[in-house]
């Protein structure tokens, strides 16, 4: 008998198949809340990811463009903060408001903005709040930058140096080479000197058709005329001894003269047949350039102010509109209506005694001087180029727009040069550009055509020189801001093109 007890308590201490059961029992616990905690950990990402996204939201919501017109911290600070409370105030799971933190800083001056948003929260469980764990700490970070689109003086010099009269289409080349042998229009007053060489400016009405764009003689100082454009040339017909005297090379019985009474050329010649020039292309595309300036000004809330001026010869630098002062009323609309007046210089002008007007002798073909308009534009502009943003004490950024052939012509105590911009005037541009002043160039590219009828020497410097002068320029312009326009391109898309790269864009970073 006792030997049988024995024997059934050895078989119940080897029995295994209880304990499976007792275990199971025992971890049951703590999988339930090994799962619950899971399921409150799951949450909790769901809840930040949301809070992420708000985040985000606040803090591109403070560098959109209507904030970047504010100027106060402060106040961009609370909209940032009010918009993130606005919209996590709805989320679930949230054990109370979240702590949002908004810094801004100003990276690259009072134009930029950079907002952090940075938040901590908690996530509300519900299961291992049991063993009172009540909530999951949750936190993120969200920075957005941007740099607003400043208020700016644009400041406006474009070259009107002979070669400015060269036809911008293959077809107004043509029509200028098959009518005078030449594809440029020459601007020049002396003219009559050497008729030969222009038979068709002093004309028969026979021998060359004018469009007639008003009917019925004018007596003007007792002679008789008819206007023939909208410039204000006309013809004189021979009716008296006067305009005979006027009219008598080769036997003609009738010829063309500007209302001064100077002799019309093959500028005239050019703009009378509709032929686009480099100078007269230079008209619109200031125009256009106003035009997009204006719903630049409108969109950015911004105020853009420009002057405008030309250049050629060192003693003919003009100021179409001088630059107002940064609190004056806009004046794109006044820029634009003086484009009008940007003309080719007169080459050999009369008054001056057969030179450029005031230029002293020895310096009659001397085009273009570089030198002169860059000291010019660097007295002009301000010393110190400001941001452009509404803080008090600062004033409107400084843009610089050149548009040239690049071709330089001057005499810089040495001679002559016939080269592209040298040197000398590379580090002009690079003392502007120190100054703040953003230096922008619209190329129009110089091409052979242009000195076709140059005398030998000459037109062999300038062909040598052609390849170096987008790199000259290039190392004149500020970084990325050299444009180029070839022939048949238009002048007017190109400059609109530099003016955008010239602006600066929105961005957000992580």
């Amino acid at each position: 008998m006792i030997r049988r007890v024995c024997d059934l308590l050895r078989r119940l201490a080897a029995e295994r198949r209880g304990g499976v059961l007792m275990l199971f029992a025992v971890s049951l616990v703590p999988m339930t809340f090994a799962v619950g905690m899971g399921i409150d950990y799951a949450r909790a990402v769901r809840l930040r990811t949301k809070l992420n996204a708000i985040a985000d939201a606040a803090a591109l919501g403070a560098v959109s463009q209507p904030m970047m017109n504010i100027v106060d911290d402060t106040q961009v600070g609370a909209a940032a903060t009010a918009m993130f409370n606005g919209q996590a105030a709805g989320l679930e799971g949230l054990v109370a408001t979240p702590k949002v933190t908004v810094t801004i800083t100003h990276p690259e001056g009072a134009t930029s903005r950079a907002v952090a948003v940075s938040y901590t929260a908690d996530s509300r469980n519900a299961f291992a709040g049991i063993l009172n764990l009540r909530s999951i700490g949750v936190g993120g970070a969200s920075t957005a930058v941007a740099t607003a689109a400043p208020n700016v003086d644009f400041y406006l010099a474009l070259d009107t140096s002979p070669s400015m009269g060269l036809a911008t289409t293959s077809a107004g080349m043509a029509t200028m080479d098959q009518a005078l042998g030449c594809t440029f229009a020459c601007h020049s007053n002396r003219i009559e000197i050497n008729t030969s060489s222009f038979p068709d400016l002093i004309v028969d009405t026979a021998r060359f058709a004018i469009n007639k764009k008003y009917n019925g003689y004018t007596q003007i100082n007792g002679e008789y005329v008819i206007f023939i454009d909208a410039d204000g040339s006309y013809i004189y017909y021979n009716k008296t001894q006067n305009v005979a005297a006027r009219c008598n090379q080769g036997g003609r019985d009738a010829c063309v003269y500007n209302r001064d009474g100077s002799y019309v050329d093959s500028y005239w010649y050019a703009k009378n047949k509709g032929v686009r020039m480099r100078v007269t292309d230079e008209r619109s595309a200031i125009q256009d350039l106003m035009t997009l300036a204006q719903q630049y000004s409108d969109q950015n809330k911004r105020r853009y102010h420009a002057s405008l001026h030309t250049f050629d010869h060192k003693s003919n630098f003009k100021t179409l509109v001088a630059m107002p002062g940064p609190t004056a009323a806009a004046n794109l609309s006044t820029v634009s209506s003086a484009a009008s007046g940007i003309d080719l210089v007169a080459v050999n002008d009369r008054a001056g005694g057969g030179r450029p007007p005031n230029a002293e002798a020895g310096t009659e073909w001397l085009f273009t001087s570089f030198q002169s308009v860059l000291t010019q534009m660097g007295s002009i502009m301000p010393a110190k180029s400001g941001q452009g943003s509404d803080q008090p004490g600062d004033t409107p950024q400084a843009m610089l727009f050149i548009v040239t052939d690049g071709m330089s012509d001057e005499n810089i105590g040495y001679g002559r040069t016939r080269t592209a911009m040298r040197d000398e005037q590379v580090a002009q541009c690079n003392a502007i550009k120190a100054r703040g002043i953003r230096l922008a160039i619209l190329y129009t590219e110089y091409t052979p055509e242009s000195v076709a009828d140059d005398e030998p020497y000459q037109r062999g410097l300038a062909l040598k020189a052609i390849p170096n002068i987008a790199p000259q320029l290039t190392k004149c312009a500020s970084p990325g801001l050299l444009y180029t326009v070839k022939t048949d391109q238009s002048m007017s898309t190109a400059l609109q093109a530099l003016f955008a790269k010239a602006m600066v864009t929105a961005r957000l970073t992580r």
